[in-house]
């Protein structure tokens, strides 16, 4: 993603992958376009062999990033089978998966590979109107090539077979030999959609879907381990050293659909189907309905695509050899505005690299600011820059005085206030590096503001994300859909800002009366919950606004795991009824 950077600051189990193209391949040179993870571990060899089996159909936009989560799964290669079949594609999946396949018969390193690709005219099975549906015809293949499978797993000898869907991605590549670990019959690692979809059902009855009391808690991790649930599906590790395994085959009433059926043989064979969340494992799409298309499912693999960067360093990967399969990003652009700037602490790359990574995904290009960083802050500093904090002025909750990163953040925003208006930026997208994004966010943005225009709302801050105060009064902006008139809000993750609303924030002189820049801004659109506050400040008429819902989201609340603050975790500079003069930042 380009950017450009202003305004420094102060300073082997066999594993049975179901997809279609037979290729048992032996053991040769690889080629060096896809290097295998390396095998450190002594006793590797003594690892269970596992069969991966996976069914693939019209998976042209996933497949460089499942195969390459495929490929980095830590666990020896020699003990792993690859089993794919594919059929009736409509798409580029055949080809993708005749070169991926080819590049690992070059490497030699996997015990055995057979991908069989059964392909049309016709491209549609007889009973399908669309590339889509789930026919009868379609769960009747599903169910006998996944029980093919199994037959193939069984007399090549394998301990387990790991059947996985390819729209799953594994980005923690410890997941195959953590689920090994556990020596479980039936298991699935627990697998996040960005939201509350996932790869296990709560409950179930009269075979349908029943959200259980519990289904949130282990979504969320708020409980963590592994739960006895009544179905997983799309990435299950079966032990197929067991005797009268679980099948397809109906044992009542059950409907034609593979993972019901295999859940209701599972219980009535005495079999536990767990998912476990003990750590996080990756990801998986939301199904379609049969009236979708490709490009829908394009974009909402985009949508996880940014949710996955804004948690992993590394967002989902793709080889080197599959980059030529990625379907076209979306070009660069500020999205409609005349800049977007991100804030970020140059001691933080790892925020930085993630996001750099979303917004290239969503197709934004943007500016970069270098956050001042409050640790780096002196009293001396302060007097030079003549910033005093705001007399009286004690944190509503803890009744501390400013910190050095509540300053340093303050300073960071009034920088790009500085810099719309000395180059005359009459509207910009204003973020913070530790946001996540709502799905088909470039487009709600568009058209939140394409409906400003059509309303002739007048504005100058529009927020994107924030917290809101829990009594809050908000009425629908007249006329509007996707804006309220805002009340007293915490935070500052992400707003949009005009030349005229820039104007306004420097105008008050806040750096003679200091405070943390979320309360700075209810008190200009005159919703501060503190009088004294905002007697401090004689004109409060900054006309905001808020989204409705809102389009994005901290990564991490307080006290969660990976939660760090830069701004409440800093020592504080100013001392009571300190007296400080102002100078140019």
């Amino acid at each position: 993603m380009t950017h450009s950077s202003v305004l420094s600051s102060v300073k082997f189990a066999l594993v049975a992958i179901l997809c279609s193209t037979l290729i048992n391949r032996g053991f040769g040179q690889k080629s060096g376009n896809l290097v295998p993870i390396k095998d450190d571990d002594a006793d590797r060899s003594t690892l269970p062999t596992i069969l991966i089996a996976c069914l693939v159909r019209n998976k042209a936009h996933t497949l460089p990033y499942f195969l390459t989560t495929l490929e980095n799964l830590d666990y020896p290669q020699d003990r792993i089978a690859i089993w794919i079949k594919s059929d009736h594609n409509e798409d580029n999946t055949t080809q993708i998966l005749r070169t991926w396949g080819q590049e690992v018969q070059d490497w030699g390193l996997y015990h055995s590979v057979s991908i069989e690709i059964i392909d049309g005219p016709p491209f549609r099975q007889s009973d399908q109107e669309t590339a889509f549906t789930w026919s009868s015809k379609r769960f009747q293949l599903i169910m006998r090539l996944k029980e093919e499978a199994v037959k193939v797993a069984k007399k090549i000898w394998a301990d387990y077979i790991f059947f996985i869907d390819a729209d799953v991605f594994l980005v923690n590549n410890q997941t195959l030999k953590n689920l090994v670990a556990k020596q479980k019959d039936l298991v699935a690692p627990m697998l996040l959609s960005g939201g509350m979809y996932s790869n296990f059902w709560g409950g179930m009855k009269d075979y349908y879907y029943v959200r259980s009391d519990n289904y949130k808690d282990i979504l969320d991790s708020k409980i963590t381990g592994c739960f006895d649930v009544p179905l997983i599906h799309s990435a299950v590790l079966m032990n197929i050293r067991k005797k009268n395994l679980p099948n397809y085959h109906p044992v009542s009433d059950e409907p034609e659909d593979d993972i019901i059926r295999f859940a209701v043989s599972a219980k009535a064979k005495g079999f536990t189907m767990e998912v476990c969340n003990d750590m996080e494992y990756g990801y998986v799409l939301s199904p379609m309905e049969d009236e979708s298309s490709f490009n829908a499912d394009n974009i909402r693999l985009q949508n996880l695509r940014v949710e996955i960067a804004v948690y992993w360093p590394d967002g989902l990967p793709v080889s080197d050899l599959l980059k030529q399969f990625v379907q076209q990003q979306n070009p660069p652009s500020t999205i409609g505005f005349d800049q977007t700037y991100l804030i970020n602490l140059q001691r933080r790359p790892d925020r930085l690299q993630k996001m750099d990574h979303a917004l290239e995904i969503l197709g934004i290009d943007y500016t970069l600011i270098e956050a001042v960083d409050g640790t780096e802050l002196t009293e001396e500093t302060l007097e030079q820059l003549g910033i005093k904090q705001l007399e009286g002025y004690r944190d509503p909750f803890s009744q501390r005085l400013m910190t050095s990163g509540e300053i340093g953040c303050f300073l960071s925003h009034y920088k790009i206030w500085e810099h719309m208006v000395k180059f005359h930026v009459n509207t910009a997208l204003i973020l913070e590096d530790d946001v996540r994004f709502e799905p088909y966010f470039v487009y709600q943005v568009q058209r939140v503001f394409e409906e400003t225009s059509n309303i002739f709302l007048d504005w100058d801050l529009i927020y994107l994300g924030r917290k809101r105060s829990q009594n809050a009064k908000e009425p629908w902006v007249e006329n509007s859909q996707y804006l309220v008139h805002v009340d007293y809000s915490y935070w500052t993750l992400g707003y949009a800002l005009t030349l005229r609303g820039a104007k306004k924030l420097l105008a008050a002189n806040p750096l003679e009366k200091l405070v943390p820049v979320d309360e700075y801004f209810p008190i200009m659109f005159d919703k501060s919950n503190n009088m004294t506050w905002k007697m401090a400040y004689e004109k409060r008429d900054l006309k905001a606004f808020s989204v409705e819902p809102l389009l994005m989201y901290p990564t991490h609340y307080t006290n969660e795991p990976g939660y760090i603050s830069d701004t409440e975790r800093s020592s504080i500079l100013f001392q009571p009824n300190c007296t400080l003069k102002r100078d140019e930042l």
